[in-house]
């Protein structure tokens, strides 16, 4: 397979776009520009998050998206039909939370891309991840292990990754986090479920079926945790050689997947495209299209002197300065961790969008405020696409505020850090003596 080239948290939807302009379906604005491939790819990522604010057993959040996922897709345009899922997952399906991840493949036989190509095409679409759960936890938090990703690809992509002992962690090597390497593994090998399209077929067994065509694409997407989970599952499918038409990837909102090999990797892989729309900032594939207030993005870099844009160290007065103390600590403590990996997590290539600056927050809940507005309403803006309400979902119940703030990386543990000061305070107090053992001014690995 080769590449190519081409908040209000308690608001039930994204921030939607002016009111005033021309809207259908998701709210994708009509437009002969070329560029719309673009936003019909970005409502495809909102419809995979479309049970967001809901909670629910596995078996109802599933029915849920199975009655409304067809509506929404199709009411985006550009003839997209949901051709394999959706998949709603859960590790405790009976728990009454929101989902791990939500998944699902869209097509359409015609497209006009942005190079002005007509083309067959395909779409997966992630959502993830609910981290009120174990396993949520894991798949955000889980940076302090790596797996060594040739070796896993080499292996075969559908085998559990398995994480490399800290003192066996080498040099110039190429890793991947290890959450975000199990929770592709699960994207891959679970099946579509009774009721949903191509019902017993993993996507793995999906994908590898679509016949190799030069004018077919397959893109993946996704935002947030979704964001990172897209550019790992197209990189471990194309390297591994089991697609066979033209990949690219369209992340908005990723964390840092891996260290410098794999963004590397992930470069080489996949070349960044000219943009055909100059005016359009978010206009290029296989680029993590990010708001340069969203502190998600800013993950796992630890050190500013390898990335300075994107890194943790700036979290803490991202929205201005004096930064809130509290807010200092818990990023120490999420740096700490992620030092623990042995490496160092380095971006991939990404487009940053600069954000709208508003007054310093005072707290961590004015801090949490403005992360999730710049997290969410600020890409529902910029594309003009919101998230979609669901119908005839009885079985469901929404989210409290600080449930929501629990569904993001970064957002998320910060919120969780704040409801369990205690724990903090003993963590922080067992990682103080080992963070130096990556100093920002160190050279890498």
């Amino acid at each position: 397979m080769s590449s190519t080239q081409s908040g209000d948290t308690d608001k039930q939807r994204l921030e939607p776009n002016d009111p005033a302009s021309n809207t259908t379906g998701l709210g994708v604005r009509v437009s002969p520009e070329p560029c719309e491939i673009f936003r019909q790819v970005f409502a495809l990522s909102m419809a995979s998050n479309a049970l967001y604010t809901s909670n629910g057993t596995q078996d109802a959040l599933l029915e849920c998206m199975q009655t409304n996922l067809p509506r929404i897709v199709s009411a985006i345009g550009g003839q997209w039909t949901v051709v394999w899922g959706p998949v709603v997952w859960k590790d405790q399906p009976d728990v009454e939370d929101g989902p791990d991840n939500t998944w699902f493949i869209a097509h359409s036989p015609s497209v006009p891309f942005d190079d002005g190509s007509i083309r067959e095409a395909y779409v997966v679409a992630i959502a993830g991840t609910n981290s009120n759960s174990d396993y949520g936890w894991t798949e955000n938090l889980s940076v302090g292990r790596v797996v060594d990703f040739p070796a896993w690809v080499a292996n075969g992509i559908i085998e559990q990754p398995v994480p490399v002992n800290q003192k066996d962690i080498a040099p110039f090597k190429t890793y991947v986090a290890n959450g975000t390497a199990g929770a592709v593994h699960t994207l891959l090998t679970e099946r579509s479920p009774p009721g949903s399209a191509s019902a017993g077929l993993t996507l793995y067994e999906y994908l590898t079926g679509i016949p190799a065509s030069e004018s077919t694409r397959v893109v993946f997407t996704g935002h947030s945790l979704g964001g990172t989970l897209a550019p790992t599952l197209a990189l471990a499918l194309v390297r591994s050689g089991g697609l066979k038409g033209k990949a690219m990837v369209y992340p908005t909102a990723g964390v840092s997947p891996g260290n410098r090999g794999f963004a590397n990797l992930f470069a080489e892989t996949f070349p960044a495209s000219s943009s055909t729309c100059p005016e359009t900032e978010y206009a290029v594939w296989n680029t993590n299209i990010i708001n340069s207030l969203d502190i998600v993005p800013q993950a796992w870099c630890t050190k500013r002197i390898l990335s300075p844009a994107q890194n943790m160290k700036n979290i803490p007065s991202i929205y201005g300065v004096p930064a809130v103390r509290l807010i200092e600590i818990f990023a120490f403590a999420l740096r700490a961790i992620a030092n623990s990996s042995g490496t160092v997590y380095i971006p991939l290539r990404s487009r940053i969008i600069p954000g709208v600056s508003e007054a310093t927050p005072g707290d961590v809940e004015g801090f949490l405020g403005l992360a999730m507005k710049n997290h969410n309403a600020f890409y529902s803006d910029l594309f003009g696409v919101e998230l979609p309400e669901l119908e005839g979902c009885d079985g469901l119940t929404k989210k409290t505020k600080e449930e929501m703030l629990l569904e993001y990386p970064v957002i998320g543990d910060i919120e969780w850090e704040r409801e369990h000061p205690g724990e903090m305070e003993a963590a922080v107090s067992a990682l103080q003596a080992s963070e130096g053992a990556l100093d920002d001014e160190e050279e890498e690995e």
